[in-house]
């Protein structure tokens, strides 16, 4: 994702953020809502003050990915300085900033996953649904 955090892909970079959250938020919380599981990764795997802010991070994250919307935010890249503070009314978030925050977040539950027995559990029950799985990255086998 680093190669989006650019003029041209910065959008697509909070999209691919949010999109991440959500799909950690089911392995964490398997049997409840996307929005719900969505909010629950961020309080509990984002540092503050994303806590705060999970149900608007989840209304940007149903405008961008819906509407291609930045939604209850402004948004911008390259302006580290502007992440988390207020403009106009609105908090801005920073792509740069979102992304090494979403990479933390991420470390912090895998983590936690290796001796935690029930988020074992619901990883394995999240990925075990049909409609979910684990992405693998490998090379075709040319078999059908």
């Amino acid at each position: 994702m680093p190669s989006l955090l650019n003029d041209d892909g910065a959008f697509l970079s909070f999209i691919c953020s949010l999109t991440a959250i959500e799909a950690l938020g089911g392995f964490l919380c398997p049997r409840e809502g996307n929005g719900q599981r969505f909010k629950e990764f961020v309080c509990r795997f984002f540092r503050e003050p994303y806590a705060a802010q999970a149900e608007l991070l989840w209304k940007l994250r149903n405008a961008a990915i819906h509407g291609f919307s930045p939604g209850p935010y402004k948004l911008t890249h390259h302006q580290s300085r502007l992440h988390m503070t207020i403009d106009g009314g609105a908090p801005v978030l920073n792509a740069e900033d979102l992304y090494a925050d979403l990479v933390l977040a991420a470390r912090k539950y895998f983590t936690e996953v290796e001796t935690n027995a029930a988020l074992q559990v619901a990883l394995e029950e999240r990925a075990k649904q049909p409609d979910t799985g684990v992405l693998v990255v490998a090379p075709p086998v040319g078999k059908p």
